[in-house]
């Protein structure tokens, strides 16, 4: 009779998921990854019929498989979301806001923020680090490290895991625009 009622017992695996999560998997050999489609990029809210409500922007390269280059193991593969700026605004071209990928860890697209020039401080590009796809023996705290028999593995640290909004800053007297975890609104159905 205890049989029956440890069953119940043991937690069955189920998948979760939220905005930006990346998902990797193994098909064939060969290692995929791509980040869920209804992740959210918030331009900010505007008021319609006395409600305020979100303006999203749309982002290219959602829910878009990508195969880890053979630099894998070796150079740690990173995914970021790239966002063109225009006058402290989000751009108003087609591909304002696109996820990207980078290998290793001194790869030019990491860098946060960019701007004209060095003379010219005017914000061009925000870019935000969404996670990495790592080998090492980490994934677990507490194992073994590898002089002591830990194993290597290959997963996934998620830097975001909610939606973001586009938000004016000021750092060292210089404005910019970047994106903060906001937990926002609706799916993208509209972008079925």
């Amino acid at each position: 009779m205890s049989a029956i009622y440890s069953k119940n017992l043991i937690p069955k695996f189920s998948k979760k998921n939220h905005p930006f999560f990346i998902d990797f998997s193994i098909r064939n050999g060969k290692k995929i990854l791509a980040v869920n489609y209804h992740s959210r990029l918030f331009r900010g809210l505007e008021v319609e019929n006395n409600y305020m409500i979100h303006k999203i922007q749309t982002i290219k390269g959602l829910d878009f498989e990508k195969e880890v280059p053979s630099s894998f193991p070796g150079k740690n593969f990173y995914c970021v979301l790239r966002i063109k700026i225009n006058s402290l605004n989000v751009s108003s071209q087609s591909d304002a806001a696109t996820i990207e990928w980078a290998e290793g860890d001194n790869s030019e697209l990491l860098k946060p923020i960019i701007f004209e020039s060095a003379n010219n401080l005017r914000q061009s590009e925000a870019r935000i680090i969404i996670g990495v796809l790592v080998n090492d023996g980490e994934e677990t705290a507490g194992t073994l490290s590898l002089d002591f028999g830990g194993a290597k593995t290959n997963y996934i640290i998620q830097f975001v895991n909610t939606d973001l909004l586009m938000t004016n800053m000021v750092f060292n007297g210089i404005p910019v625009l970047y994106p903060v975890p906001f937990v926002g609104g609706g799916l993208n159905l509209g972008q079925l």
